[in-house]
């Protein structure tokens, strides 16, 4: 499997998978170099580490095609694992359910603004749309354990205007986390002319209490600081 980065700090084992299928213009994981790992050197790994929690993330874990014989074993060893995806790959979170404890999925933009999807995708209007079908199969899927709805504030994106077109989608997440753009420089290039963080963290607190009557916790996360809605 193709991995940028695998490391055990911050109470969890991360696994950062390298390749995805969409190009996001303000994603860091395309540019950045990879190492095959076999499933056993992960294991490996995850037997000698002190902690019970895994996070399979990074550029896009399901395109990994040893992905599964890795979650059953990592379940096998009493590890709680938890799986990020763009919900491109509905099939492969449904055959995860039985080993995760949980899934994060991001949601980019309203998802009836296929402009706004292929812009921020870099994905054909064609792909753009089955995109769309296919998150929401995964966000129905997801939403049967624990579930993260991550919400990167583009500000030309994701505003106190847009934002009642993407709460629906969000019903029924455990939490979701609206992450301030330019914030973490391990996250994001810069893009549309950012580059510092925006929106301001008034405007991602005023989103935040939008979003809270739909979900029980909302994270914010941004410029140094975190947080928690309840």
């Amino acid at each position: 499997m193709r991995l940028i980065d695998l490391s055990d700090a911050k109470g969890q084992i991360r696994l950062d998978f390298a390749g995805c299928n969409m190009r996001c213009p303000y994603c860091v994981h395309i540019h950045q170099p990879m190492k095959e790992w076999s499933v056993e050197e992960v294991i490996g790994f995850a037997k000698s580490s002190t902690t019970d929690n895994v996070y399979l993330g990074g550029a896009e874990p399901t395109l990994q095609n040893d992905l599964m014989p890795l979650i059953e074993q990592l379940s096998d060893l009493g590890k709680k694992v938890i799986l990020k995806s763009n919900g491109m790959k509905p099939d492969v979170l449904e055959r995860a359910l039985p080993f995760v404890e949980g899934f994060v999925l991001e949601i980019k933009a309203p998802l009836d603004d296929i402009p706004a999807i292929m812009e921020l995708t870099g994905m054909s209007e064609e792909r753009s749309k089955k995109y769309v079908g296919l998150l929401r199969q995964s966000l129905e899927i997801a939403k049967q354990k624990w579930l993260r709805i991550w919400v990167r504030v583009i500000p030309e994106f994701v505003n106190v205007d847009t934002m009642p077109h993407i709460l629906p989608d969000l019903e029924g997440a455990s939490e979701v986390m609206l992450y301030q753009f330019m914030s973490n420089p391990d996250f994001d290039l810069p893009f549309k002319g950012h580059e510092e963080p925006t929106p301001p963290w008034s405007e991602i607190r005023a989103l935040g209490e939008m979003v809270l009557p739909k979900v029980a916790q909302v994270r914010l996360v941004g410029d140094d600081r975190k947080t928690v809605l309840r």
